[in-house]
């Protein structure tokens, strides 16, 4: 297969992983954490990065799958700069994601 075929089959797969981790979450996190690392092995082995989107839902130290209000706290902060800061709940790492102006 080509190249272009297969990152957007990779693509694909990986969009279809993450809808089913947020679909089994609630009912199976063990399951949920078991397509995002699927994805996340999609992923690496097609060469890709992951869709930014789905890069914030995971967890860069543990790799957790980060559900704000379960395995991650969402808090919009305004000292220095306004942004949004996410806490994974599992392992404590803050991310903070910039807010643009207007």
């Amino acid at each position: 297969m080509s190249r272009r075929r297969v990152e957007e089959a990779a693509l694909q797969r990986i969009e279809r992983l993450f809808s089913l981790a947020e679909e089994a979450y609630h009912e199976r996190p063990a399951l949920a954490q078991r397509y995002v690392d699927l994805a996340r092995r999609i992923a690496m082995r097609a060469r890709l990065s992951l869709p930014r989107e789905f890069r914030r839902r995971v967890c860069r130290r543990c790799g957790a799958f980060l559900v704000p209000g379960s395995s991650s706290r969402v808090r919009v902060r305004q000292r220095r700069e306004p942004h949004v800061s996410i806490t994974c709940l599992k392992c404590g790492r803050i991310y903070r994601i910039p807010l643009g102006r207007g």
